[in-house]
């Protein structure tokens, strides 16, 4: 019996299969962000015995629990602080379970401080946002986009105002989609602040969070001149990423940052003598540390240059699809995903692709996936397509 296994002999064959299958899977996913290409974390393997508890968040003294990673935690949310250009002395955040957790947390805070406040965000804004909402029962407005995802800034003024007038409240909330998880549009913070201008909300009664889950870091590394609006000199006072998109940790975490005087602490927690202001109170210690080592790994260099391939694969998905005559596209230059019209089933039951009600699907171009992929993906298409054109399906997809 392997010393390294339970008694249980099952468990070596079921773990052996499970693995297997993963791997076989991995072949053929191009639907949903996960960037895949983790380097040697054998630095990391002394820690995988402790428990790392990160109790409390990472901007005031440890507490009473001393196996934590808070410190590390602290450098990481400076790292996308600086990044995300929040001014020295006015920084908070910590690292959280995912972005859904981040929206939850930065509309609890921003609820704490507005009367009454409003949510508006897009009709392709993640499904959390509404979920966050429903929670801290507040009420929800839903701006429609143009036609690749991003918000009408007229219809949100539109919606604004109209609420300013039957008194419903006076604090708004705007969750900018920094990357919709279908296109990729961007929702321009500064255009959002100019429509809240013009409604006649004022800088106290307002709160802009941009979930910038996938979009977030690579955009933040471009130049500021040309890239889309979404940091916090923009107008954000909260940003959202996720760590196991773009920055590659091989389970689900995320990062939220946010502007520390619209922050309200709940103070120390006698318990555990520290002040606690998350969501979830005991949080991991790893997360922190693997996303602490991958950014030190990689720097901002190494960061963007991983984002640049990544777009680069995406222009060639696009030429590629319409080289064999199927519609692609993307909603903006800086984007991974590239978006098509939703392809014949029997390709969906080998490439499990994401589709919305509209007839699109997606395809999203993350660090990591090799060409050859992209290849079979495209030849894959082109002889389902022939195999459908001659059942006259073709031509229905496309009018969808």
């Amino acid at each position: 019996m392997n010393p390294l296994l339970p008694g249980d002999p099952t468990v070596a064959g079921r773990l052996e299969q499970l693995h297997a299958d993963l791997l076989q899977h991995r072949d053929y996913d191009l639907g949903f962000p996960g960037a895949t290409d983790l380097p040697d974390m054998s630095a990391l393997a002394p820690f995988e015995r402790l428990l790392l508890n990160n109790v409390g968040h990472p901007f005031a003294p440890g507490g009473a629990y001393r196996m934590h990673t808070k410190h590390l935690e602290y450098e990481v949310v400076g790292f996308l602080a600086d990044l995300f250009d929040a001014p020295l002395d006015n920084r908070h955040g910590y690292v959280t379970t995912g972005s859904t957790e981040s929206t939850h947390w930065a509309l609890w805070q921003a609820r704490r401080q507005l009367a009454a406040p409003t949510v508006y965000c897009s009709s392709a804004a993640h499904y959390s946002v509404a979920k966050a909402a429903e929670l801290l029962r507040m009420r929800v407005r839903v701006i429609p986009t143009d036609a690749r995802g991003e918000i009408r800034y007229d219809l949100l003024h539109a919606a604004v105002v109209r609420d300013k007038r039957h008194r419903r409240g006076t604090g708004v909330i705007v969750v900018a989609s920094v990357g919709t998880t279908m296109t990729e549009a961007v929702d321009d913070v500064a255009r959002i602040g100019l429509a809240l201008d013009t409604a006649g909300i004022t800088l106290e009664q307002r709160w802009v969070h941009a979930d910038a889950a996938l979009a977030g870091v690579p955009l933040g590394l471009d130049d500021p001149i040309g890239r889309p609006a979404f940091t916090f000199t923009d107008g954000a006072h909260s940003i959202a990423i996720s760590g196991h998109k773009f920055l590659a940790t091989p389970f689900p975490c995320g990062v939220v940052v946010a502007l520390a005087d619209r922050h309200t602490d709940r103070g120390d927690i006698t318990y555990t003598a520290a002040p606690d202001s998350t969501i979830t109170g005991s949080r991991s210690g790893h997360a922190p540390l693997w996303l602490w080592y991958l950014l030190r790994y990689w720097g901002r260099p190494g960061l963007r240059t991983r984002a640049e391939s990544a777009r680069n694969l995406a222009r060639y998905l696009e030429q590629q699809l319409r080289g064999i005559g199927w519609p692609a596209w993307r909603a903006q230059s800086r984007a991974f995903t590239v978006v098509f019209p939703r392809p014949p089933q029997p390709l969906l039951e080998r490439w499990p692709l994401a589709t919305d009600e509209l007839g699109n699907a997606h395809a999203v171009m993350m660090p990591g996936v090799p060409r050859e992929r992209v290849d079979r993906f495209v030849t894959d298409l082109r002889d389902a397509l022939s195999a459908a054109s001659g059942l006259g399906l073709i031509s229905d997809a496309l009018a969808s």
